[in-house]
């Protein structure tokens, strides 16, 4: 048997709760749509893995900060609920790690902040106490660098890589709030990115991706999953540290099924990929309901 045959199903759910240092709870859930507080402004956006029904009433609905309405192409617009704020911070802390970020409304539904990455977070943290000596974290389809911001305020040295320039200036804000330095912001595509590092033979104790379904570069090089996926999982391979390297992925789409993912992932090689998990990764509350959002691999 080869060391990888034993990536074969998902193991337990680590589903992110109000314990997990994050200012933000999942109130309820239903109809495709989930009711959330971000720090001081709940929203009322839509969620498709939510199918079934909610538990609150429809007052407790009706009454959130911002209910966001999908349009074609899955674009949409806010509508206030009185005067509430569009744009805010929202504190973590885990630990002795206190960090701030800031939200805004976007017309894509998002507010900049994945709350089930929080469960992410924490494995950072942990992962870059037990290494010694230089901690380089590699992140890639950044997003608004939420993991370089947890990563830079643990002591490594951050290589942040996302393809648009708003959302990276989204980024330098973020660190800009917590007065962190150390990151090295790269306005590129992240296949290009990688390519590069492996002819210069860079090393990377931490790898952090999370890629969409489908997207462009910051040259309009186009990106799709199913297809893209592997050959940067194979070349992401060569950069990792071989002694002390951790590995974080998650994917959301439907186009890339859990079956080819681990088909592609049983083909990978590390010496602690004996250590991996395979898990759903998703979103609790204290009334019990689960929210599964996507699949998350990690060593």
């Amino acid at each position: 048997m080869r060391q990888q045959d034993f990536i074969h199903r998902p193991q337990k759910l680590p589903f992110v709760s109000n314990t997990s240092g994050l200012d933000y709870e999942l109130l309820d859930c239903g109809n495709q749509r989930k009711l959330e507080r971000f720090g001081t402004v709940v929203l009322n956006r839509p969620e498709i893995s939510a199918k079934y029904k909610p538990r609150l009433n429809k007052d407790i609905w009706e009454s959130a900060d911002w209910y966001f309405f999908e349009k074609k192409g899955k674009k949409g617009e806010w509508k206030a609920n009185g005067t509430p704020k569009n744009e805010w911070n929202i504190k973590y802390q885990k630990e002795n790690l206190k960090l701030s970020f800031q939200l805004e409304l976007t017309a894509f539904k998002h507010v900049g902040l994945f709350p089930e990455q929080a469960e992410n977070w924490q494995y950072i943290q942990h992962k870059l106490k037990t290494i010694e000596g230089k901690k380089r974290v590699l992140n890639l389809f950044a997003y608004t660098s939420a993991a370089s911001i947890v990563s830079a305020a643990c002591g490594a040295e951050v290589t942040n890589v996302e393809s648009v320039k708003q959302i990276i200036n989204w980024g330098r804000k973020n660190a800009e709030i917590n007065k962190l330095e150390g990151i090295r912001w790269i306005l590129e595509d992240a296949r290009k990115f990688v390519k590069k590092a492996v002819r210069r033979e860079d090393v990377f104790e931490g790898i952090i991706l999370d890629p969409p379904t489908f997207g462009y570069g910051s040259n309009k090089e186009r990106w799709k999953i199913e297809s893209d996926l592997e050959p940067l999982l194979h070349d992401l391979f060569k950069l990792l540290n071989q002694q002390d390297g951790f590995l974080i992925l998650n994917t959301y789409s439907p186009k890339m099924p859990q079956a080819k993912l681990l088909t592609i992932l049983n083909q990978l090689k590390h010496p602690k990929l004996k250590s991996r998990e395979i898990v759903n990764l998703g979103l609790s509350n204290p009334s019990s309901q689960k929210l599964t959002l996507g699949l998350l691999f990690r060593f």
